[in-house]
């Protein structure tokens, strides 16, 4: 019998639907086609009351929780910049400078979105920091 290395793992062992892996191996669960659908509504803004008031599956309310955790995070943050983006546009060259930042902000916002989700439709969890969590609490 060979030694057993201590880094490796079995693939499916004690691998449970609810269970959360966030390293690179993890085992991704299945999704139903109702599930797939929820977790699409979870990363659409507002829709993701949808999936957090209608799914008894924990993993898609978890995506759900980490969906609005997002949606509401990119509304506080257009909040915050708008009256800066009022004062930097008095300035010609500093409301420019200053809607490119706010521009690549909402790329990486929607970037941040599009990676959680495909991890999310992959049976996957992308952790975004902070807002995970706050996914975390029930």
């Amino acid at each position: 019998m060979e030694p057993r290395d201590p880094e490796a793992r079995p693939a499916d062992e004690g691998v449970s639907r609810d269970t959360v892996r966030d390293d690179a191996d993890h085992v991704p669960v299945s999704l139903a086609d109702e599930d797939r659908l929820q977790v699409i509504f979870a990363y659409a803004g507002p829709l993701s009351v949808v999936p957090l008031l209608g799914s008894a599956d924990p993993f898609v309310r978890w995506h759900a929780r980490q969906g609005l955790a997002l949606f509401v995070s990119g509304i506080v943050l257009m909040i915050l910049l708008y009256p800066f983006d009022w004062l930097f546009s008095l300035v010609p060259l500093l409301g420019r400078l200053f809607r490119a930042v706010e521009l690549s902000l909402l790329f990486a916002w929607l970037a941040i979105a599009a990676l959680a989700l495909s991890r999310a439709l992959a049976g996957g969890r992308f952790r975004i920091p902070w807002l995970a969590d706050l996914a975390d609490q029930e």
